[in-house]
């Protein structure tokens, strides 16, 4: 088996980038090394914000072409991994109706509103995900009252990875982790459920077939192939959710874990075998996505690195001048010392006025009742570090597990101030890394087709033997800042 070794390449596309690398894996050891990097974002056209599909989609053909030539022309396999819950509308001809919406748009919400309280909790308790106006199924809402145009003609649906596995290789196919975050799936035995489509009153049979991770789910089609002048190479189904792939690179020898995959978004969360889905887990804001390999991640969907990348474009907007991460890591410091933790405004990381705001500056001023930006800074970073304990607490309640160690893993995890803030407030230890997670997880698993006696733990040890995590250490203090934030309302 060490003779054996295997190229993957790993698409992960994200919110804020396009990533393509490429993992080399000897059976024993895996690297990844990054190939192609450009930014990602939406435009706004006519009052909706969009992703701009083919611009993704050419991006990523200019990483795959240049993977293989790192490669030295030979790539064993590909996957896809994205961001979930957006999705491409098709005809009846099988033709991209548009570029897909972007789940920050109103539709969502006002597709939620279609559905009363009692409606919404039986759709909780079919799909174990919680009811958000992001979710698949509300944007699909929206969409046939506010956009009927478009739901008249659609025909299919694919979901964001699929739909670039469908440019690639021309097949229909999707996969569970990515097809939980519609909220159209009975999670307790992954499929799709009609009393789901019926309750929220979408259209039945536009979803594609499911794919199990490590099967071939298409092969590079041959104009693509002639295109870049690489060969047809496999497309392997990966774990094509970002968060459910970034949770393989987890480095845990053994359950239970408890992990926060910290980006623009902190999914905070434990691996289960199965889904658990009741009055707690309801009430306690959890969801039971789709995992790697027929598991579930019970997570929070909570507020993450949002609030502060939000708050650094806005200073450099206002300021015309680049604002550095070390800069606002020193406001931050100086806001801590002013106030005290007494002092130290706190609130819900997740209040939806900071879902979307014209201004989060200005939003956090309101919250916090504040205008001094460096205290106001002081309490996001807290008031993330506490969130973190919450969540976590509640999940140790309601799996019955005690998670002494908190894996935090992205892009995230390079934030060395909120690693050493989270284990302050949690009396927890850190482990920090790997901050390509997404990228890691999406070549890994690709290795259970290379390798067919390989699972998912092997994967893990793999990983585990391959990264050099960081370690943060609790040292006691602040333990007064959770007892004000938990009586936060």
């Amino acid at each position: 088996m060490a003779n054996k070794q295997v190229r993957c390449v790993g698409f992960d596309c994200g919110n804020s980038s396009i990533r393509t690398v490429l993992g080399i894996c000897d059976g024993e050891t895996i690297t990844i090394e990054l190939i192609h990097q450009v930014p990602n974002n939406t435009v706004r056209v006519n009052g909706y914000d969009y992703w701009d599909i083919l611009y993704i989609f050419d991006q990523m053909k200019r990483g795959l072409k240049k993977a293989v030539e790192t490669a030295g022309g030979k790539v064993d396999s590909v996957g896809i991994s994205t961001w979930g819950i957006d999705f491409g509308m098709f005809g009846s001809s099988r033709q991209l109706l548009g570029n897909p919406l972007c789940y920050r748009n109103e539709l969502g919400n006002l597709g939620m509103q279609t559905l009363d309280a009692k409606k919404q909790r039986r759709m909780f308790d079919l799909s174990g995900i919680q009811n958000h106006p992001m979710n698949t199924v509300y944007q699909l809402a929206g969409i046939r009252d506010h956009l009927p145009e478009y739901y008249a003609a659609m025909n299919k649906l694919m979901l964001t990875p699929d739909l670039l596995n469908l440019l690639f290789t021309g097949e229909w196919n999707g996969e569970t982790s990515i097809a939980s975050t519609t909220q159209l799936m009975d999670m307790k035995n992954r499929t799709w459920s009609d009393e789901l489509f019926e309750i929220a009153g979408i259209k039945k049979d536009i979803m594609p077939p499911m794919v199990s991770h490590g099967t071939v789910r298409g092969i590079l089609l041959k104009e693509i192939a002639e295109q870049l002048d690489i060969p047809q190479i496999p497309f392997v189904a990966v774990p094509s959710h970002d968060t459910a792939a970034a949770v393989v690179s987890v480095p845990a020898e053994k359950e239970p874990f408890a992990f926060i995959s910290s980006g623009t978004w902190s999914l905070i969360g434990t691996e289960l075998q199965s889904p658990i889905i009741n009055n707690t887990v309801y009430e306690c804001e959890l969801a039971n996505e789709g995992g790697a390999c027929n598991t579930i991640t019970l997570l929070k969907n909570s507020a993450g690195m949002h609030i502060l990348q939000k708050v650094k474009r806005e200073l450099e907007i206002r300021e015309n001048r680049e604002c550095s991460w070390d800069r606002i890591v020193d406001m931050f410091i100086h806001g801590s010392h002013t106030a005290g933790d007494a002092g130290i405004p706190l609130f819900d990381p997740n209040h939806e006025d900071l879902y979307h705001p014209e201004s989060m500056i200005l939003t956090l001023e309101k919250l916090t009742g504040t205008r001094n930006l460096s205290v106001i800074l002081a309490g996001v970073y807290s008031s993330l570090a506490c969130n973190y304990r919450k969540t976590i607490s509640d999940i140790e309640k309601i799996t019955g597990r005690i998670f002494p160690v908190i894996h935090i893993i992205g892009g995230g995890s390079r934030n060395t101030l909120l690693n050493q803030l989270t284990a302050d407030v949690s009396g927890k230890t850190v482990i920090a890394g790997p901050a390509e997670a997404t990228s890691l997880g999406t070549a890994a698993v690709q290795l259970l087709h290379h390798f067919p006696d390989f699972d998912l733990q092997k994967i893990r040890d793999i990983i585990a033997g391959c990264v050099r995590p960081e370690k943060y250490l609790p040292s006691g203090k602040h333990d007064q800042l959770y007892r004000r934030f938990a009586c936060i309302d």
